[in-house]
């Protein structure tokens, strides 16, 4: 399988990632072949994308406020096999900020280092009333700008 299109230099693509979320694979994550669901990726995301969101303190204020964010789309490529019981790291990084949207990529690890999946998506901000897009307050882009996590 070639590179994603997603990523133009996949060793500087890779050297851009500076949060991650650890993971330890659960049985109840693998299917009948012995390895990690296709669909587990999409949780490993998720729940790396909430983290990443509350270290730049940006959750409290969608849970609470009047926007929230929602996802417009989003991919996994799997590169290599995950079993049960191992050890990930899922990086998450901003490739990109728009009006109201922002694109997200994603890279998971095993404990040797290897890239086992890699992912993109598009993260959307909306009105909870409308459920209209919302265009990002300017300090959102400026957390994101200061954080250093967002790739040039």
């Amino acid at each position: 399988m070639g590179i994603p299109s997603y990523i133009e230099n996949m060793e500087t693509w890779e050297k851009e990632f500076e949060f991650f979320d650890p993971v330890k694979v659960r049985f109840s994550e693998t299917d009948a072949f012995g390895h990690v669901n296709n669909t587990v990726a999409f949780i490993y995301y998720e729940q790396a994308r909430i983290n990443y969101f509350e270290e730049l303190g940006m959750m409290k204020s969608w849970v609470t406020g009047e926007t929230m964010i929602v996802t417009g789309d989003l991919q996994c490529d799997y590169i290599r096999q995950v079993k049960f019981g191992e050890k990930l790291q899922v990086g998450v990084k901003t490739s990109h900020v728009g009006r109201t949207s922002l694109d997200m990529h994603y890279m998971v690890k095993n404990e040797e280092g290897d890239i086992c999946m890699t992912g993109r998506g598009r993260i959307v901000q909306i009105n909870k009333k409308t459920g209209r897009p919302s265009a990002w307050e300017e300090q959102v882009k400026e957390k994101l700008a200061a954080s250093r996590i967002l790739a040039d």
